[in-house]
């Protein structure tokens, strides 16, 4: 990912490995999550605002199917609601508003998916690799 966020690919990214892993490989909620994070960590990564959007389009996409993995729910509070420094103020409308799709769906009703320690364990490594620059 260059310098200069690009938060309509993020959310086309998102989307894209929900379909193919869930309608395509039969995935599960938990699997498609933990595959998205797996197959983009250095764009999860790359700042904090990338990783906010990861975040919140993998909640929106969980929330479509009635379903969210344990170790989403856990840590969205605590990665969606940053302030942002240096993202272009385009960037930051889309992701505002994707955040008030959030906020509504959250109030739907879904199940929170229980995954192993292992799991949990593989998307924490995965989270805190650092992008060699």
């Amino acid at each position: 990912m260059d310098e200069r966020t690009k938060y309509i690919s993020i959310k086309d990214a998102v989307v894209y490995g929900f379909d193919e892993y869930i309608n395509e490989e039969h995935f599960n909620v938990c699997q498609a999550s933990g595959k998205i994070i797996e197959e983009d960590w250095r764009e999860v990564n790359f700042n904090v605002f990338t990783k906010a959007s990861y975040f919140l389009n993998i909640a929106i996409e969980s929330f479509k199917k009635g379903q969210i993995a344990d170790f989403i729910y856990e840590k969205l509070d605590d990665i969606i609601w940053k302030e942002f420094d240096e993202v272009i103020e385009e960037e930051l409308i889309s992701y505002k508003e994707d955040l008030n799709i959030f906020e509504q769906m959250k109030r739907e009703k879904y199940e929170i998916l229980i995954t192993s320690i292992a799991d949990k364990s593989r998307i924490e490594y995965l989270l805190n690799l650092k992008n060699k620059k």
